[in-house]
Protein backbone atom coordinates (compact mmCIF):
# COMPACT_ATOMS: atom_id res chain seq x y z
CA UNK A 1 0.00 0.00 0.00
CA UNK A 2 1.58 3.72 -0.93
CA UNK A 3 1.79 6.82 0.87
CA UNK A 4 -0.64 9.18 0.37
CA UNK A 5 -2.60 11.61 1.89
CA UNK A 6 -5.68 9.30 3.05
CA UNK A 7 -2.88 6.71 4.22
CA UNK A 8 -0.73 9.71 5.41
CA UNK A 9 -4.58 10.78 7.49
CA UNK A 10 -4.07 7.33 9.41
CA UNK A 11 -0.69 7.37 10.12
CA UNK A 12 -1.37 10.70 11.97
CA UNK A 13 -4.39 9.66 13.95
CA UNK A 14 -2.11 6.77 15.27
CA UNK A 15 0.73 8.51 16.16
CA UNK A 16 2.54 8.54 19.72
CA UNK A 17 2.95 12.09 20.00
CA UNK A 18 1.28 13.57 22.69
CA UNK A 19 -0.80 16.69 22.81
CA UNK A 20 0.73 19.77 25.04
CA UNK A 21 -0.23 20.85 28.47
CA UNK A 22 -2.65 23.47 28.87
CA UNK A 23 -1.07 27.27 30.63
CA UNK A 24 -3.06 26.09 33.87
CA UNK A 25 -2.14 22.47 34.11
CA UNK A 26 1.62 23.92 33.80
CA UNK A 27 1.47 26.47 35.54
CA UNK A 28 0.24 23.77 38.62
CA UNK A 29 3.06 21.71 37.95
CA UNK A 30 5.69 24.09 38.06
CA UNK A 31 4.47 24.98 41.68
CA UNK A 32 4.10 21.34 42.94
CA UNK A 33 7.79 20.64 41.62
CA UNK A 34 9.04 24.13 43.44
CA UNK A 35 7.45 22.74 46.69
CA UNK A 36 9.36 19.81 45.72
CA UNK A 37 12.60 20.76 45.36
CA UNK A 38 12.04 23.24 48.38
CA UNK A 39 11.58 20.29 50.75
CA UNK A 40 14.58 18.41 49.91
CA UNK A 41 17.18 17.99 52.45
CA UNK A 42 20.32 18.43 49.75
CA UNK A 43 22.60 17.91 52.34
CA UNK A 44 21.64 14.58 53.00
CA UNK A 45 22.34 13.60 49.16
CA UNK A 46 25.31 11.69 47.96
CA UNK A 47 27.49 13.70 45.33
CA UNK A 48 25.83 10.70 42.96
CA UNK A 49 22.64 12.08 43.66
CA UNK A 50 23.01 15.57 43.63
CA UNK A 51 24.41 15.30 40.05
CA UNK A 52 21.64 12.74 39.19
CA UNK A 53 19.46 15.68 40.36
CA UNK A 54 20.78 18.24 38.50
CA UNK A 55 20.97 16.30 35.24
CA UNK A 56 17.62 15.93 35.28
CA UNK A 57 16.62 19.30 36.12
CA UNK A 58 18.76 20.73 33.20
CA UNK A 59 17.11 18.63 31.07
CA UNK A 60 13.78 19.60 31.74
CA UNK A 61 14.77 23.07 32.44
CA UNK A 62 16.98 24.36 29.56
CA UNK A 63 15.05 24.45 26.48
CA UNK A 64 11.75 25.69 28.44
CA UNK A 65 13.85 28.91 29.57
CA UNK A 66 14.69 29.33 25.90
CA UNK A 67 11.28 29.73 25.39
CA UNK A 68 10.22 31.10 28.33
CA UNK A 69 13.14 34.28 28.44
CA UNK A 70 11.86 37.76 27.21
CA UNK A 71 12.92 39.06 23.76
CA UNK A 72 14.04 42.66 24.05
CA UNK A 73 14.20 44.21 20.98
CA UNK A 74 17.37 46.19 20.30
CA UNK A 75 16.48 50.07 19.62
CA UNK A 76 17.96 50.94 16.45
CA UNK A 77 20.04 54.05 16.26
CA UNK A 78 18.33 57.50 16.08
CA UNK A 79 21.17 59.55 15.08
CA UNK A 80 23.09 59.13 12.12
CA UNK A 81 25.83 61.20 10.04
CA UNK A 82 26.19 61.54 5.79
CA UNK A 83 29.40 62.59 4.54
CA UNK A 84 29.38 64.11 1.03
CA UNK A 85 32.78 62.78 -0.66
CA UNK A 86 34.34 65.08 -3.37
CA UNK A 87 36.55 63.31 -6.33
CA UNK A 88 39.67 63.31 -4.05
CA UNK A 89 38.16 61.75 -0.85
CA UNK A 90 38.18 64.42 0.42
CA UNK A 91 34.77 65.26 2.69
CA UNK A 92 32.60 68.12 1.37
CA UNK A 93 29.59 68.20 3.48
CA UNK A 94 28.76 66.27 6.58
CA UNK A 95 24.84 66.09 7.50
CA UNK A 96 24.17 65.28 10.99
CA UNK A 97 19.99 63.65 11.24
CA UNK A 98 17.64 62.09 13.92
CA UNK A 99 15.07 59.72 12.73
CA UNK A 100 11.85 60.67 14.74
CA UNK A 101 7.96 60.46 13.67
CA UNK A 102 8.63 63.11 11.31
CA UNK A 103 11.82 61.92 9.44
CA UNK A 104 11.75 62.08 6.15
CA UNK A 105 13.97 59.89 3.36
CA UNK A 106 13.97 62.27 1.01
CA UNK A 107 14.72 65.35 3.08
CA UNK A 108 18.09 63.16 4.64
CA UNK A 109 21.13 65.39 2.96
CA UNK A 110 19.23 68.36 3.73
CA UNK A 111 18.87 68.31 7.64
CA UNK A 112 21.22 69.87 9.99
CA UNK A 113 24.38 70.01 7.93
CA UNK A 114 27.87 71.30 8.66
CA UNK A 115 30.50 71.81 6.24
CA UNK A 116 34.10 70.69 7.58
Amino acid sequence: MGFNSETASEAGKMSKRGKSLSIDLRSDLKTLITHILQDIDYSSLSNTQKLKLLDIALKHTLPKLSIEKQITEEVPPREFQINIIGDNGEVLETHNNVLDDNFNFSNMAGGNSSKS
